[in-house]
Protein backbone atom coordinates (compact mmCIF):
# COMPACT_ATOMS: atom_id res chain seq x y z
CA UNK A 1 0.00 0.00 0.00
CA UNK A 2 2.96 2.34 0.39
CA UNK A 3 3.28 2.67 -3.38
CA UNK A 4 -0.42 3.52 -3.72
CA UNK A 5 -0.22 6.03 -0.86
CA UNK A 6 2.74 7.79 -2.49
CA UNK A 7 0.98 7.87 -5.85
CA UNK A 8 -2.25 9.23 -4.33
CA UNK A 9 -0.36 11.93 -2.41
CA UNK A 10 1.42 12.95 -5.61
CA UNK A 11 -1.83 13.11 -7.60
CA UNK A 12 -3.58 15.19 -4.93
CA UNK A 13 -0.47 17.31 -4.27
CA UNK A 14 -0.49 16.31 -0.60
CA UNK A 15 2.57 15.98 1.60
CA UNK A 16 3.56 12.42 2.45
CA UNK A 17 2.95 11.60 6.13
CA UNK A 18 5.80 10.56 8.37
CA UNK A 19 5.45 7.83 9.53
CA UNK A 20 3.85 6.38 6.42
CA UNK A 21 0.54 4.52 6.76
CA UNK A 22 1.21 0.97 7.86
CA UNK A 23 1.69 -1.82 5.35
CA UNK A 24 -0.74 -4.56 4.43
CA UNK A 25 0.12 -6.57 7.53
CA UNK A 26 -1.28 -3.82 9.77
CA UNK A 27 -4.82 -4.79 10.64
CA UNK A 28 -5.86 -2.09 13.09
CA UNK A 29 -7.26 1.35 12.39
CA UNK A 30 -8.04 3.91 15.08
CA UNK A 31 -10.64 6.65 14.72
CA UNK A 32 -10.91 9.70 16.99
CA UNK A 33 -14.12 11.71 16.69
CA UNK A 34 -15.01 14.83 18.66
CA UNK A 35 -18.53 14.03 19.85
CA UNK A 36 -19.50 17.15 21.83
CA UNK A 37 -18.06 20.61 22.43
CA UNK A 38 -19.74 22.88 24.96
CA UNK A 39 -18.78 25.73 27.29
CA UNK A 40 -17.65 23.56 30.21
CA UNK A 41 -16.04 20.67 28.40
CA UNK A 42 -16.07 18.30 25.48
CA UNK A 43 -16.01 14.61 24.62
CA UNK A 44 -14.45 12.41 21.98
CA UNK A 45 -15.01 8.83 20.85
CA UNK A 46 -12.06 6.49 20.26
CA UNK A 47 -12.89 3.50 18.05
CA UNK A 48 -10.55 0.59 17.36
CA UNK A 49 -11.17 -1.52 14.23
CA UNK A 50 -9.40 -4.87 13.84
CA UNK A 51 -9.17 -5.71 10.13
CA UNK A 52 -6.67 -8.50 10.80
CA UNK A 53 -7.20 -12.24 10.94
CA UNK A 54 -6.28 -12.68 14.62
CA UNK A 55 -8.11 -11.68 17.80
CA UNK A 56 -6.26 -9.31 20.15
CA UNK A 57 -6.82 -10.00 23.81
CA UNK A 58 -4.16 -7.82 25.40
CA UNK A 59 -3.94 -4.59 23.44
CA UNK A 60 -2.98 -1.10 24.55
CA UNK A 61 -2.82 2.32 23.01
CA UNK A 62 -1.52 5.72 23.99
CA UNK A 63 -2.58 9.13 22.74
CA UNK A 64 -0.54 12.31 23.08
CA UNK A 65 -2.85 15.27 23.69
CA UNK A 66 -0.61 18.34 23.56
CA UNK A 67 -3.21 21.00 24.39
CA UNK A 68 -6.05 18.97 25.93
CA UNK A 69 -4.10 16.71 28.31
CA UNK A 70 -4.71 18.83 31.43
CA UNK A 71 -8.46 18.60 30.87
CA UNK A 72 -8.69 14.80 30.64
CA UNK A 73 -11.28 13.42 33.07
CA UNK A 74 -12.12 9.81 32.20
CA UNK A 75 -12.86 7.14 29.63
CA UNK A 76 -16.06 5.18 30.02
CA UNK A 77 -15.47 1.76 28.40
CA UNK A 78 -11.66 1.59 28.54
CA UNK A 79 -9.16 1.98 31.36
CA UNK A 80 -7.43 5.28 30.65
CA UNK A 81 -4.78 6.93 32.79
CA UNK A 82 -3.01 10.26 32.38
CA UNK A 83 0.62 9.18 32.75
CA UNK A 84 2.44 12.48 32.18
CA UNK A 85 4.21 14.04 29.21
CA UNK A 86 0.77 14.84 27.68
CA UNK A 87 0.14 11.09 27.25
CA UNK A 88 -3.00 9.12 28.08
CA UNK A 89 -2.41 5.35 28.34
CA UNK A 90 -5.42 3.22 27.35
CA UNK A 91 -6.27 -0.47 27.57
CA UNK A 92 -9.44 -2.51 27.70
CA UNK A 93 -11.32 -3.04 30.93
CA UNK A 94 -11.58 -6.60 32.15
CA UNK A 95 -14.21 -8.30 30.03
CA UNK A 96 -13.99 -5.54 27.43
CA UNK A 97 -10.43 -6.03 26.27
CA UNK A 98 -10.93 -8.63 23.55
CA UNK A 99 -10.66 -6.99 20.12
CA UNK A 100 -12.12 -9.57 17.74
CA UNK A 101 -10.71 -10.17 14.27
CA UNK A 102 -12.43 -9.36 10.99
CA UNK A 103 -15.32 -11.76 10.42
CA UNK A 104 -18.30 -12.41 8.21
CA UNK A 105 -20.54 -13.66 11.02
CA UNK A 106 -23.51 -11.56 9.97
CA UNK A 107 -23.76 -13.39 6.65
CA UNK A 108 -23.22 -10.29 4.53
CA UNK A 109 -21.04 -10.37 1.42
CA UNK A 110 -18.33 -8.18 2.90
CA UNK A 111 -16.03 -8.63 5.89
CA UNK A 112 -16.80 -6.75 9.10
CA UNK A 113 -13.95 -5.66 11.40
CA UNK A 114 -13.89 -6.32 15.11
CA UNK A 115 -14.68 -3.08 16.94
CA UNK A 116 -14.28 -1.57 20.40
CA UNK A 117 -15.00 2.01 21.37
CA UNK A 118 -15.13 4.33 24.34
CA UNK A 119 -16.10 7.91 25.03
CA UNK A 120 -13.53 10.19 26.66
CA UNK A 121 -14.56 13.28 28.62
CA UNK A 122 -12.51 16.45 29.04
CA UNK A 123 -13.09 19.61 31.05
CA UNK A 124 -12.24 23.12 29.87
CA UNK A 125 -11.65 24.41 33.42
CA UNK A 126 -7.97 23.48 33.28
CA UNK A 127 -7.52 24.30 29.58
CA UNK A 128 -8.91 27.82 29.06
CA UNK A 129 -8.87 28.99 25.47
CA UNK A 130 -8.76 25.49 24.01
CA UNK A 131 -10.19 25.35 20.47
CA UNK A 132 -11.34 21.75 20.26
CA UNK A 133 -12.59 21.73 16.67
CA UNK A 134 -9.63 23.66 15.29
CA UNK A 135 -7.33 20.80 16.28
CA UNK A 136 -6.68 21.14 20.01
CA UNK A 137 -9.09 18.24 20.65
CA UNK A 138 -7.20 15.78 18.45
CA UNK A 139 -4.16 13.69 19.41
CA UNK A 140 -0.80 14.76 18.02
CA UNK A 141 0.50 11.17 18.24
CA UNK A 142 -1.14 7.77 18.63
CA UNK A 143 0.55 4.47 19.51
CA UNK A 144 -0.99 1.00 19.29
CA UNK A 145 0.76 -1.92 21.00
CA UNK A 146 3.94 0.16 21.04
CA UNK A 147 3.98 1.15 17.35
CA UNK A 148 3.44 4.76 16.31
CA UNK A 149 0.43 5.20 14.04
CA UNK A 150 0.26 7.43 10.98
CA UNK A 151 -1.77 10.59 11.56
CA UNK A 152 -3.77 12.66 9.08
CA UNK A 153 -2.09 15.86 8.01
CA UNK A 154 -5.34 17.84 8.17
CA UNK A 155 -7.95 18.01 10.91
CA UNK A 156 -11.34 16.69 9.75
CA UNK A 157 -13.91 19.43 9.27
CA UNK A 158 -17.64 19.78 9.65
CA UNK A 159 -17.89 20.63 5.95
CA UNK A 160 -20.78 18.24 5.34
CA UNK A 161 -23.10 20.12 7.68
CA UNK A 162 -25.58 22.44 6.01
CA UNK A 163 -25.78 26.08 6.91
CA UNK A 164 -29.35 26.89 7.96
CA UNK A 165 -28.97 30.55 6.99
CA UNK A 166 -28.16 29.65 3.39
CA UNK A 167 -31.06 27.20 3.17
CA UNK A 168 -33.54 29.70 4.64
CA UNK A 169 -32.33 32.46 2.30
CA UNK A 170 -32.73 30.18 -0.72
CA UNK A 171 -36.23 29.17 0.36
CA UNK A 172 -37.24 32.82 0.84
CA UNK A 173 -35.91 33.71 -2.62
CA UNK A 174 -37.80 30.79 -4.13
CA UNK A 175 -40.99 31.84 -2.34
CA UNK A 176 -40.58 35.47 -3.47
CA UNK A 177 -40.01 34.34 -7.07
CA UNK A 178 -43.13 32.17 -6.96
CA UNK A 179 -45.19 35.09 -5.62
CA UNK A 180 -43.90 37.39 -8.38
CA UNK A 181 -44.85 34.83 -11.02
CA UNK A 182 -48.37 34.57 -9.59
CA UNK A 183 -48.87 38.35 -9.65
Amino acid sequence: RAKEALSWADQKRFAVPNPMPCGDFCGVSINWHVATDFAGGWSARLTLFNWGDADMQEWFTAVVMDKAYAGFEQAYSFNATAVGNSTIFIKGREGFNFLLRETNMSGVDYPVPGKLQSVFSFTKKTTPGIDVLAGDGFPSKVFFNGDECAMPLRIPSQGAKTNRGVVITMLLCLLASALLLLL
